[in-house]
């Protein structure tokens, strides 16, 4: 009796439950199909998004005909598509944010890559540039040093030891010294410093030779001479 009691009030909530509009079951299918609808869903999953619409429809219809059972059935089925739905946009959305990062990557590298073309390319001008100058500044010299007249050839420094009865005079008048007796007040004047007089010089003195005479001094040094009469030259 009492196991028939439980049975029938078992069975009884069951009716009863049935018997309840699925209101909540509504409402979460339409939150989710409306949360989907935000996110475009019709764009990035349109069979799930049409199907999830479609069976809310149809659960709409069966609760107005009172058919409850169903009309929650079809809910919960509109609820499980209009979900996936939301996670297929969701993860195309991420999808293509994560391609238009990888675009925006490809063309910052382009970009990375046409500027350090730009610097190669304009340090290469700029030392071919700097080659260039150097050589035409060289080239430059170069002209200019063979348009500058040459500096006479300097005459090597010449010294001469004073041998056994020799005078200014007669080594002005060697070959290897100035080939002209009348040059010894040359000797004389480069030699001041060890030579007091002209007349007097002894054997065995280094006397210094200049080489760098100008015209001008060995005519002047050539007219002391025939203007002296310390070393009478007797003329040709």
């Amino acid at each position: 009796m009492i196991l028939r009691w439980i049975l029938s009030t078992f069975i009884l909530l069951a009716l009863t439950a049935c018997a309840k509009p699925p209101q909540l079951e509504l409402d979460t299918a339409e939150h989710v199909i409306e949360q989907a609808r935000t996110l475009n869903a019709a764009l990035y999953a349109p069979t799930e998004f049409q199907a999830a619409g479609e069976a809310l429809q149809d659960g709409r219809a069966l609760m107005k005909r009172g058919e409850y059972s169903d009309a929650r059935e079809t809910l919960n089925f509109a609820l499980e598509h209009a979900r996936r739905a939301v996670v297929v946009t969701q993860e195309a959305r991420v999808q293509e944010v994560a391609d238009e990062l990888a675009k925006q990557e490809a063309a910052a590298q382009k970009v990375r890559q046409a500027v350090e073309r730009v610097r190669v390319k304009t340090e290469e001008e700029a030392r071919r540039a700097a080659i260039e100058a150097a050589e035409a500044k060289r080239q430059e010299v170069q002209k200019e040093s063979e348009a500058s007249p040459k500096p006479a050839p300097v005459k090597p420094a010449l010294t001469y030891k004073v041998g056994e009865g020799e005078t200014l005079s007669t080594i002005a008048a060697k070959a290897v010294v100035y080939n002209d007796a009348h040059l010894w007040p040359l000797l004389y004047q480069a030699n001041r410093d060890q030579i007091k007089d002209p007349r007097q010089i002894f054997p065995g003195q280094v006397l210094n030779i200049r080489r760098d005479l100008t015209p001008e001094e060995i005519e002047e040094a050539r007219q002391k001479a025939k203007d002296s009469d310390i070393f009478p030259i007797s003329k040709p």
